[in-house]
């Protein structure tokens, strides 16, 4: 199952990693699907782990605290990645969009161009 397979009920952070990765069409799979898998590797959990457990709600910061991973450590992780799917993107770019990534939805992400708790209709009520 894909993260843009879990579907209209998914979770708020599965919406953000969607947004961050983009889809496959417009070539950004590849860079969701390397910083997935890496975080995956990470913290010792198969990539389909990871989705099931984001989409039961859990963040990848609070997988890695479970595993006693540092979220920094898991940002530097999936930076890389990022960065090696696609060479163009900036580091500072990678490290946020990994950030982003790790913290899954807060109040400092809700403010970030692209991502947030917005229902259906747009709003965040």
């Amino acid at each position: 199952m894909s993260i843009s397979a879990i579907g209209p009920g998914q979770s708020s952070w599965a919406q953000q990693v969607q947004q961050v990765g983009g889809s496959a069409a417009n070539g950004h799979g590849g860079m969701r699907k390397a910083g997935m898998d890496a975080a995956a590797t990470a913290l010792g959990m198969t990539p389909d782990g990871v989705r099931s457990a984001l989409g039961g709600g859990q963040s990848l910061s609070s997988l890695a605290q479970a595993k006693g991973i540092s979220a920094a450590s898991l940002a530097s992780t999936v930076s890389a990645a990022l960065s090696s799917a696609n060479p163009s993107l900036s580091s500072a770019r990678a490290e946020q969009i990994a950030d982003r990534m790790i913290s899954g939805p807060s109040s400092d992400a809700r403010g970030a161009a692209g991502v947030g708790d917005a229902d259906h209709d747009g709003d965040s009520h």
